[in-house]
């Protein structure tokens, strides 16, 4: 299928894709299809998508040609990192027949990624189990949805029920997804355990990244740089697990070595925001006060002034080194197991203003 659109004949792709869906075929299927011109896994755009989105555009919208057109017109966007244009056409998923609900997935990723609009992202993700109830991931990402909006209860109740319910060849999947949602909260020996047995089964591709910042957590550096070695050498380009294995070697005191995977994360990534503070962190250590300096301020202006106020310390032009150090370390410490970019977990590491007490009268 990804042959024919990239080959511009269409019809034919989404001909094939219709009668594929048809069939109802395993989760693994259905994913493939949901991104027609890759595997959802690209980190920068290929020129070719400039000529295959001008080709889709001069398409009819008409038919059952509609819905593919809609789908792949947003996934391009997306690839294109055209956020706005994307967000608009990806409105147009939420008005197709039902059984194209599981084209709607596209549509909750970018609604919680660009929006924090975790209602409607998760409206979309239930309309793909309608339409697609085999893919389990719609699930888990509900249960993430439960958890960034406070109901941890609940998202793991949905994970358990979830690791129950898939194929045995899911299983591991599923489990260091649980692990990963464990990172994100601190717990870091339960989420050891899943890892444990979710890197046992072989059949997540990241299960080692998780489970090497598990061990980082809990100070294992020896156990960390071993997963995160094994994950980056099957996955060269798996931006989270450069940013773990750069705060492992920078805490190692290895920081060349730190330096060079955080370069390749900020390359690699997409607003990488924990990729900056702990390359600043590396090159304050190294004495790099400008480059330290160049890092900080990349790190968004509201996450800086939050600090600034939670920590009751200003970071001024003139503030020394240990200043902004602090600062960053802070915000590392809060962070807790998250190294994801998606700006949906923000919830999980910065307070909401609205639980802070106000200050009593004097």
């Amino acid at each position: 299928m990804r042959e024919l659109v990239a080959a511009k004949k269409l019809e034919a792709a989404f001909s094939l894709g219709d009668r594929i869906m048809a069939a109802r075929p395993p989760a693994e299927i259905v994913e493939g299809i949901m991104y027609p011109v890759d595997r959802g896994l690209v980190t920068f755009p290929d020129s070719s998508l400039y000529d295959l989105l001008q080709a889709v555009l001069k398409r009819p919208d008409r038919g059952a040609f509609r819905a593919w057109k809609i789908l792949l017109t947003t996934v391009i966007l997306d690839r294109l990192r055209w956020t706005a244009e994307a967000l608009r056409e990806s409105d147009r998923l939420a008005g197709l027949p039902r059984r194209y609900g599981w084209m709607r997935w596209h549509r909750g990723l970018l609604l919680l990624n660009n929006r924090w609009d975790c209602a409607e992202a998760a409206a979309d993700l239930r309309a793909v189990l309608e339409s697609a109830p085999q893919v389990w991931k719609a699930r888990a990402l509900l249960a993430e949805i439960a958890l960034v909006k406070g109901a941890p209860t609940r998202a793991f109740a949905e994970m358990d029920a979830l690791l129950d319910s898939v194929p045995p060849e899911d299983r591991g999947s599923v489990l260091a997804w649980r692990g990963e949602m464990r990172l994100w909260l601190g717990s870091y020996r339960k989420a050891l355990r899943d890892l444990d047995e979710a890197a046992a089964c072989r059949s997540s591709a990241l299960a080692l990244c998780w489970r090497g910042a598990a061990h980082l957590k809990l100070g294992h550096f020896p156990e960390a740089l071993r997963d995160l070695d094994a994950q980056l050498q099957a996955h060269a380009e798996d931006q989270e697990a450069l940013v773990w294995r750069g705060e492992a070697l920078r805490l190692c005191g290895r920081r060349q070595e730190a330096l060079a995977d955080l370069d390749a994360a900020v390359r690699f990534g997409n607003s990488p925001l924990w990729a900056y503070i702990d390359r600043a962190l590396v090159r304050a250590r190294l004495g790099d006060v400008r480059g330290m300096w160049s890092d900080y301020l990349l790190v968004p202006e509201w996450v800086r002034s939050y600090f600034s106020w939670k920590l009751g310390a200003d970071v001024k032009p003139d503030s020394p080194a240990r200043a902004v150090t602090a600062q960053l370390e802070a915000i590392l410490k809060a962070g807790r197991g998250v190294r994801r970019n998606d700006q949906y977990l923000t919830s999980l590491w910065v307070e909401p203003l609205t639980s802070v007490r106000p200050d009593k009268p004097r």
